[in-house]
């Protein structure tokens, strides 16, 4: 089960596809529920579980699918996403749902170590019943139309892609903000933001924010292109406040972009600092390491090696099947 509509859940569609297509590949039947391009169901949940007569059902996303599970005598498996863990999960109103939702369910999975830690402090009844699913790296293809010849942009031109849904916790405003301080200082540089509105006022601001020069907040990309973007870019960046486990930095970092992201919970557990990438806390220091990969190509081209054999060693697509099937087996 996924979240709806589908193009506002791009991170949980890309995961619960990719999901699909490992147990079908391993011999499993598997069907998607919640899964259609304008977010309608095509027919109950009721209908589909009585029709299909699953073995087990997967709610991807506690708030959103996880509730509608509650009483379900098959039994059924919740994977929460890095805003649950982070935001909901705090919310006075929210908060209570996904911590019930978390108690029922025959297994709980999360994305690190981390945040197991963090749900068997915040839900004591689920220890015991807590799997770390590390989410694979696959590489998307590349051969879509790219950034720069679509907007018409100069090859010379430093480009910084920064995807993602446009809410508050994605925290694009941060970087937005600091590439009038880069252009300031010398530096031909381009953000390139994307994604769909999730939240209105937000996004309504960051686009009022990217009138300026060196900017554009572009709606969102469809998937096939994504693979030719990260490319495309010289950095890929993240922005947001916390993660459970990024698609953006997965994605980008396993065809080997050099990546600067968030020093936030999730982000911490993919890229080590200075190592595989660059991690920031304040937008001064985000400023200074653009402008540090800007000044130092190579330095850029250095970090996206390392993180694309960092990837390809620890987020590995047999494996995340694998724990993943691990899971259903003890539900």
């Amino acid at each position: 089960m996924t979240p709806s509509p589908t193009h506002l859940h791009l991170g949980g569609i890309a995961t619960v596809t990719r999901y699909r297509e490992g147990l079908q590949g391993r011999g499993h039947l598997c069907e998607l529920f919640g899964g259609t391009s304008e977010g309608g169901l095509k027919q109950s949940l009721e209908g589909t579980i009585g029709r299909f007569r699953p073995d087990i059902v997967h709610a991807h996303d506690a708030l959103r699918t996880g509730l509608s599970l509650l009483g379900l005598r098959t039994p059924w498996v919740v994977s929460l996403s890095g805003e649950e863990l982070h935001q909901d999960m705090l919310d006075d109103e929210r908060g209570p749902l996904v911590c019930e939702v978390v108690r029922r369910a025959h297994r709980v999975m999360v994305p690190n170590g981390e945040a197991a830690a963090l749900v068997e402090e915040r839900v004591p009844d689920a220890v015991g019943k807590i799997d770390v699913v590390p989410r694979a790296a696959v590489k998307l293809a590349i051969g879509g139309t790219d950034l720069r010849r679509s907007l018409g942009i100069p090859r010379q031109r430093f480009l910084v892609f920064l995807p993602g849904g446009l809410r508050p916790i994605k925290g694009q405003h941060r970087a937005i903000g600091v590439v009038s301080v880069l252009r300031a200082a010398g530096a031909d540089v381009e953000l390139i933001v994307a994604g769909p509105d999730q939240d209105a006022a937000y996004a309504d601001g960051l686009r009022a924010l990217g009138k300026q020069p060196g900017v554009r907040v572009l709606p969102t990309l469809a998937h096939d292109r994504m693979g030719a973007c990260y490319t495309d870019a010289d950095v890929v960046l993240n922005t947001s406040l916390s993660e459970g486990a990024s698609p953006v930095i997965l994605e980008a970092g396993i065809l080997g972009r050099a990546i600067v992201a968030a020093d936030a919970p999730g982000n911490r557990e993919l890229i080590r600092h200075k190592e595989t990438g660059l991690l920031f806390g304040s937008e001064e220091d985000l400023a200074k390491q653009i402008l540090a990969l800007y000044r130092n190509r190579a330095a850029a081209g250095a970090l996206g090696v390392r993180i694309r054999e960092d990837f390809q060693r620890r987020f590995d697509s047999d494996r995340e099947i694998a724990t993943l099937l691990s899971s259903y087996a003890a539900a």
